[in-house]
């Protein structure tokens, strides 16, 4: 007998369209970043984010950042090892608004995978396009993981 296929939902919030799963993790963020307003941060959903699975070695680090506009709503937050979350992740962020602010258009998809019924996603797949050049790069969420690109 075939498996039901997963129910999603589908939330647009500051331009950003989010999918989520009938668990309310979500499955995958995508839009174009926008740097003409900066969200406020809210730091109870971030020190809330990855629930049951965070591990003391995470911060709650968000799919859209707030210098992009990124909601403050928990499902654009995510359990981020605070390494990845300060180095990699940011990298590429700050990446993107080089980009912004050279007058590019970027657009942005993250799609995290998740391990089970974890809260905590163990990799971000993370496509991005410049002026229709599009990049990949695949980011496992652990200390000193390894960024692969494409």
């Amino acid at each position: 007998m075939a498996k039901p296929a997963e129910q999603r939902t589908h939330i647009l919030r500051n331009g950003y369209d989010y999918e989520l799963d009938e668990n309310a993790r979500t499955r995958r963020v995508s839009g174009y970043l926008d740097t003409t307003r900066i969200s406020p941060r809210s730091r109870t959903t971030q020190a809330r984010a990855g629930g049951a699975d965070r591990r003391r070695s995470d911060d709650g680090g968000h799919y859209i950042a707030a210098r992009f506009n990124g909601p403050t709503d928990a499902f654009n937050h995510f359990a981020q090892d605070a390494n990845f979350n300060r180095s990699r992740y940011r990298a590429v962020e700050n990446e993107w608004a080089r980009e912004k602010k050279a007058g590019k258009t970027v657009f942005v998809k993250i799609v995290p995978v998740y391990e089970g019924r974890s809260r905590r996603p163990f990799r971000i797949n993370v496509w991005f396009t410049v002026d229709n050049h599009e990049r990949s790069l695949k980011f496992d969420n652990e200390n000193g993981a390894n960024r692969h690109g494409k």
